[in-house]
């Protein structure tokens, strides 16, 4: 009788939970003066793959300095919106 219980509970505990594969993603950006380079990530959704993707692309644009205002804002947007 116990081992029936534990099998049950065993069984319902891992049935809800989701065991979401890790997926590549890859997202390509291309600067103004510079080539155009790409960043892949393993990652459940592409959402996240995209922020973690958007912050290294800033990152990389930038080599972790402050760039100003306007070279940021130019950052930003290229960072946010990928080739795909």
């Amino acid at each position: 009788m116990k081992t029936a219980l534990l099998t049950i509970a065993l069984v319902s505990a891992l049935g809800s939970t989701s065991f979401a594969a890790s997926k590549q993603w890859t997202f390509t950006y291309k600067p103004k003066a510079k080539d155009s380079f790409a960043l892949t990530f393993n990652a459940e959704t592409k959402q996240e793959a995209f922020k973690v993707a958007s912050k290294a692309c800033f990152h990389k644009l930038t080599n972790g300095q402050y760039p100003g205002e306007e070279k940021g804002l130019e950052y930003i947007d290229i960072c946010a919106n990928p080739k795909m």
